[in-house]
């Protein structure tokens, strides 16, 4: 299993994303079977931050676009943050004290580790710190 974060979103959408032509080429790697992935997920908080994003740095008719295909994907699974993920992660944001973390990110984390998964799509060193794998 693998989580995709908000910067590989972007960075798929966004052909000015310094990271665009590595997260495309990871993605195809994926598709064309070369890299195994048995499930991917993201979550609620991250189209939320994915959506917000893309209007502002890419354009509103994108992120709807990219909404409309992320929401009707039968590819990507999408999990709901919820009372007990929110907790979870309330507890990490309040753990990490010494790293710059985003609540967001720390509802990430705490899926991950509820769902026992270790591997992340992102360009967001955070999940290395926190003792994930980040691909690509």
């Amino acid at each position: 299993m693998i989580f995709v974060d908000t910067s590989a979103f972007l960075a798929l959408v966004n052909e000015k994303d310094a990271n665009h032509a590595e997260a495309v080429h990871f993605l195809e790697q994926i598709k064309n079977g070369r890299i195994k992935v048995r499930k991917i997920i993201t979550s609620d908080y991250i189209i939320d931050e994915t959506l917000t994003r893309i209007r502002y740095s890419v354009g509103h008719k994108e992120a709807v676009e990219w909404g409309k295909d992320i929401l009707g994907s039968n590819v990507v699974e999408r999990l709901e943050v919820g009372i007990e993920m929110f907790e979870l992660a309330w507890k990490l944001f309040q753990t990490y004290e010494d790293k710059k973390l985003s609540f967001t990110d720390c509802t990430s984390f705490a899926i991950m580790k509820k769902k026992g998964i270790d591997k992340a799509f992102s360009f967001d060193e955070d999940f290395v710190r926190i003792g994930f794998v980040q691909l690509p």
